[in-house]
This record gives C-alpha cells, structure tokens and sequence, in this order.
C-alpha cells in the first residue's frame, strides 16, 4: 500500500474542469490531473432518470492532501452532490509515485 490517492469526479464542461484542476495543481493538492473527454452519464436523481454529458477527472494525490482536496470539490463544484469516489493506490512505478508525494506537499 502507498500514501497515493486516485481521485475520481466528475464535471460539467471541460473549461471550468480546467479551471478548477489549475486551482488544485497551484495549492499543491493534487500532483496531476487528467481531463477525459466528453462522455455521456446516466443516473438517478431525486427520483428521476437524468441523462447528460460531464467530463471525468482522475486526480492524484496523496494521503495527506486527500480531505483537503475533497473539501475543495465538495465548495467549488456545481453539483449539489458532487461526484468523490477515493481509490487507493496499492503499488506503481516507484519515481512517479514519489513525484507525486513530492508535488502535493
């Protein structure tokens, strides 16, 4: 097990998912972040079926930048229920896994 976290989440439209990725990469809560692109979700809210199209992030972080981050996507985000799925990384490739510890300090 490392001290990585791979955080998930979703936004809207892909300028304001740059945006925000930009803020987190200058505090140093995330050591990099990858914009998929436009993708069609589907789900259930407030008891209807909702249809439409996000952007996921994968954001990397570390163990001690995690709650921070996630406070940070929970008061920035749209959503009135945003998207935080918390993976932790078992193992990698050693120098990028210390990059990434060495990039959200």
């Amino acid at each position: 097990m490392t001290d990585i976290v791979l955080v998930l989440t979703t936004w809207p439209d892909e300028e304001s998912a740059k945006q925000q990725a930009q803020e987190w990469l200058n505090k140093n809560l995330v050591a990099c972040v990858n914009i998929l692109p436009r993708m069609q979700s589907l789900y259930r809210w407030q008891g209807e079926l909702e249809v439409g199209t996000e952007h996921q992030m994968l954001l990397k972080t570390s163990n001690n930048r995690v709650a921070e981050l996630e406070r940070e996507i929970v008061n920035n985000h749209p959503y009135e229920c945003p998207e935080i799925l918390r993976l932790p990384v078992v193992g990698g490739h050693q120098p990028y896994l210390e990059w990434i510890t060495g990039n959200t300090k």
